[in-house]
């Protein structure tokens, strides 16, 4: 599990404390279950897919709301992970698109590694070796097939694997 500061632990507790409010009593058992088990998941991807922490916790307490003891939200079959991540990238690209910023600045934020990949594939790269979903996962989550999948997975380690062996 990955450490989190101070401010990042204060958000999500900001979050829970607003699910909990909102919630009925026969749903807190389900939304502390899934926001014990995937709130940390959850921040993360959202803070590497945006870097906006207000947008990010406002779409997780919507999540936890919509959610809000409506198992059948989460498909069945599907792993709970990966539909919980499906469901909380579409309401992170309806925010954005309804805050009048591109779709584009979704996974946008690049660092010294991943300078040079594309958006979708640093997507691709932190839900297959960061969240570490299966391929079909990762597939579902990003709503593209797995071959498309595999093909932007072996293009961004090409070009981080070019970029490792020029130093």
């Amino acid at each position: 599990m990955v450490a989190l500061d101070i401010r990042s632990r204060n958000i999500i507790m900001e979050v829970l404390d607003a699910v909990i409010r909102t919630s009925d009593h026969e749903a807190d058992v389900l939304v502390s279950r899934l926001y014990a088990e995937h709130i940390h998941n959850l921040f993360n991807y959202g803070m590497n897919a945006c870097d906006d922490q207000a947008l990010v916790k406002n779409c997780i307490v919507e999540l936890f709301l919509l959610i809000g003891g409506r198992s059948d939200l989460l498909r069945e079959g599907a792993s709970v992970d990966s539909s919980l991540v499906k469901m909380f990238r579409r309401l992170l690209m309806q925010e954005i698109v309804n805050s009048r910023t591109s779709t584009e600045n979704f996974f946008s934020v690049e660092t010294q590694m991943t300078q040079g990949l594309t958006s979708l594939q640093r997507e691709a790269l932190f839900l297959k070796f960061q969240r570490r979903l299966s391929y079909r996962e990762v597939a579902n989550v990003m709503d593209i097939t797995i071959e498309q999948l595999r093909s932007q997975i072996s293009k961004a380690v090409d070009v981080l694997l070019h970029r490792t062996s020029k130093h």
